[in-house]
């Protein structure tokens, strides 16, 4: 087996991890109980939509994966510079997530949110100018915030908890 067929089965081998991670959360959440009672959301109706959204997403990407795994034909000098694209970004991401929960206790849900949000953003986006990587992740955040305390009336941490 030539190296490229090793690197297209590793690009379809996350994924199929990703979708087996989030079935299994999925399941999780609705063995813990009903996401909705008395008609209104319930404190398990938030885990139960990300473990979904994250079934769906992750079915989306091993779809991909597996359509690009079949028709690929790339060029060896493009395959290296994919190769690096794609070991950079994971470890930002891990970095960057590993900070996050490491300062939301401290820092609160805003700061902590939109300092997470920023670099996601500048990780993943083209978007050159950091000001609109801050305000985006600043809005985001404002939505989430909202949606939080005003919709599922859940108390977020403040600053120093």
């Amino acid at each position: 087996m030539s190296q490229y067929k090793i690197n297209k089965l590793s690009e379809v081998a996350f994924p199929a991890i990703l979708v087996a991670t989030s079935l299994g959360y999925l399941i999780y959440s609705l063995l813990l109980g009903a996401p909705i009672s008395k008609g209104l959301p319930s404190p398990l109706f938030f885990p139960t939509v990300l473990g979904a959204s994250a079934l769906v997403l992750s079915i989306i990407l091993l779809y991909r994966a597996i359509r690009s795994f079949k028709n690929s034909s790339l060029e060896t000098s493009k395959k290296e510079t994919v190769t690096k694209e794609t070991t950079r970004r994971p470890v930002l991401i891990v970095i960057a997530t590993i900070a996050y929960i490491s300062i939301f206790s401290y820092a609160g849900y805003f700061l902590s949110s939109s300092l997470y949000l920023f670099f996601i953003i500048s990780i993943f986006s083209s978007i050159k100018k950091p000001i609109t990587a801050a305000i985006g992740s600043i809005i985001i955040t404002t939505m989430g915030l909202v949606v939080f305390e005003h919709i599922f009336r859940i108390r977020l941490p403040g600053i120093l908890g």
